[in-house]
C-alpha cells in the first residue's frame, strides 16, 4: 500500500509539473522600462522582448514608466503578483538608490527576484582632443595644481558616471570637480566646446566625436579593457583597482517568483544574448552583453549595494 501511495504521489507530482508548464505563459507578459521611450533601456527592453516572445509563444508588451530614478516603476513590480506576467528591466539605480535615498517604497533585496543581467555600458574618462592632457596621470596632475580641481561632466547627480567620478576621486585621492548635466548629449556638447575639462560617460553619445578626432578617451572604468574601444587602457591596468562601474540593465520580477519561471527566462534570455546579431546590435549602442545565472545576478546586486552604501556615506554624496 505504501508503494502504491508513493507512486501515486510521484505521478501526481509529474502531472502537476506538466500542467504548470502548460499554464505559463497563457497570456501576454508585461515588461516595464523605467525610462522614457527611445532611450537605451527602452531599446534594450524591446530588443529582448522581440526575441523572447516567439520562444514563449506569447506577446510581450513593453510599457514605459519613467520617473524618480526608476523608483516609480520598481515599486509597481515590487507590489505585483509573482505570477510570471510582470517584469522590469532595472538599471544601475537599482543598486545605487538604497544608498542615495534614505527611504524607498520597497526593499531592493527582499522585494524582487533577479533573473538575469542583460547588458552593460562601460564608462569612459575623456577630454577634448584640443586639451594638452593625454593621460590619466596628466589629468590628475593638472587638477592637483588647482584648488577647486578640474571640472568633469556627468549626465546628472546620482547617475553611474557621477558615482564613478566619486569612486575615482576616492581611489586616486584626487580633487576632480563634478559638473552634472541633464543627460549625456548636453554634457558631450560642452566637452567639445571645452566648457568642461573632462567627462565620464558611456561611449554611445561621444563615439562619433571620438572617431572624428574631436574627443580623446583616456581610460575605461574597470579592471579590463572594453571590446568597444580595445586600444583604451583600463583604470585597473593604470594602477586603480576596484574601479568597476557600469551603466547596466537587468531583468527582475516580483519576490517569490517561481523557480521554474526564473530558470526558463534565464535560459531563453541567455540564448538571445549569445546570438552574434544581438551582440552586434548592442555593441552599436555602446553596450556589451552580460548574461549568466540568477545567482550571479543576485550576488552582483548585493555586492553593488554594499559598495555604493560605503562610498556614498564616506563621500557624503547627495542625489540632488
Amino acid at each position: 500500500m505504501k508503494k502504491i501511495t508513493f507512486y501515486l504521489c510521484l505521478v501526481m507530482s509529474v502531472l502537476s509539473g506538466m500542467a504548470y508548464a502548460q499554464e505559463w505563459p497563457n497570456k501576454s507578459i508585461r515588461f516595464i522600462s523605467p525610462f522614457a521611450p527611445g532611450g537605451s533601456n527602452d531599446i534594450a527592453t524591446r530588443v529582448i522582448a522581440e526575441k523572447l516572445s516567439p520562444k514563449l509563444q506569447q506577446a510581450i508588451i513593453v510599457e514605459n514608466k519613467p520617473g524618480a530614478n526608476i523608483r516609480i516603476a520598481s515599486e509597481m513590480i515590487a507590489k505585483a503578483d509573482p505570477d510570471g506576467y510582470n517584469f522590469i528591466m532595472v538599471a544601475a539605480p537599482h543598486t545605487t538608490n538604497p544608498a542615495l535615498y534614505g527611504q524607498l517604497p520597497y526593499d531592493t533585496l527582499r522585494d524582487f527576484t533577479p533573473i538575469i543581467q542583460t547588458v552593460r555600458a562601460p564608462l569612459f574618462l575623456m577630454v577634448p582632443a584640443s586639451s594638452p592632457i593625454k593621460t590619466v596621470s596628466e589629468l590628475l596632475a593638472a587638477s592637483a595644481k588647482q584648488s577647486a580641481g578640474l571640472n568633469v561632466s556627468s549626465p546628472g547627480n546620482g547617475t553611474a558616471p557621477h558615482l564613478a567620478l566619486e569612486l575615482f576621486n576616492n581611489l586616486a585621492k584626487s580633487n576632480l570637480n563634478h559638473i552634472p548635466y541633464k543627460g549625456d548629449a548636453p554634457a558631450v556638447t560642452d566637452i567639445l566646446g571645452e566648457r568642461v575639462d573632462a567627462g565620464i560617460h558611456p561611449i554611445i553619445s561621444p563615439l562619433p566625436h571620438v572617431k572624428a578626432g574631436k574627443i580623446r578617451v583616456l581610460a575605461v572604468f574597470g579592471s579590463t579593457r572594453s571590446t568597444l574601444l580595445p586600444d583604451v587602457p583600463s583604470l585597473g591596468e593604470l594602477g586603480y583597482p576596484n574601479a568597476d562601474v557600469y551603466t547596466w540593465f537587468g531583468l527582475v520580477g516580483p519576490a517569490k517568483l517561481s523557480t521554474r519561471i526564473v530558470d526558463r527566462l534565464n535560459k531563453d534570455v541567455n540564448e538571445i544574448l549569445s546570438q552574434p546579431d544581438i551582440k552586434q546590435r548592442f555593441a552599436d549602442m555602446g553596450m556589451e552583453t552580460v548574461g549568466g545565472s540568477p545567482e550571479q545576478f543576485s550576488k552582483f546586486i548585493r555586492d553593488d549595494i554594499s559598495k555604493w552604501r560605503d562610498l556614498v556615506a564616506k563621500r557624503n554624496i547627495k542625489p540632488d
